[in-house]
């Protein structure tokens, strides 16, 4: 009976150091591993809202740098692609406000691997510049200006899904009377 108890053993420390095994391949693989903390956002926005308070009825300028992820980019304004979204940005709160214009940088023109020819793109930091009205009946003190950028971000290899930022700032309102500055 002995051989027997030996034989059970011996294939419980096989079976063991068998199924052991697989998770120490795993761990010493030489496969790079997922980073655990969160993922970095391809694409981020800071508003640089008026210094100084804005009358209704007036015309401000507001600044919004985008800040794109190194190795990818954004189609610009006008992509030269109508298969491709342009970058734009929308309002909110059109009760209080309404983009008159939206300056866009001088983009870049650069040939991709997935487009058969170049592409109007942007690059790092984008800096937009906004002239926007304060709606003449605006009555409150501060008024929250909230939006987004809408964008279609690619690499150098293919294009992701479309994607909006929001984006929202303080916009401090003069409800002294005196002539509207544009």
């Amino acid at each position: 009976m002995r051989p027997k108890v030996e034989t059970c053993v011996l294939l419980s420390i096989l079976l063991l150091a068998g199924s052991a095994y697989p998770q120490s391949v795993s761990l010493s693989s030489s496969v790079p591993r997922e980073k655990t903390k969160a993922e970095e956002p391809i694409v981020t926005a800071k508003v640089l809202p008026p210094e100084r308070p804005v009358r209704p009825g007036e015309v401000f300028e507001l600044s919004l740098e985008l800040h794109v992820l190194p190795g990818f980019h954004l189609n610009s304004e006008k992509p030269g692609d109508e298969l491709l979204v342009p970058t734009s940005i929308e309002l909110e709160n059109i009760e209080a406000f309404e983009i008159k214009e939206a300056i866009f940088p001088e983009p870049q023109v650069k040939k991709f691997k997935f487009a058969t020819k170049p592409m109007s793109v942007y690059e790092g930091q984008v800096k937009v510049k906004l002239k926007i009205e304060l709606k003449p009946a605006v009555k409150e003190s501060t008024v929250e200006l909230a939006g987004k950028v809408r964008y279609q971000a690619c690499n150098d290899e293919a294009c992701l899904r479309p994607a909006r930022l929001p984006f929202k700032t303080i916009v401090r309102v003069a409800l002294t009377p005196g002539p509207a500055r544009t």
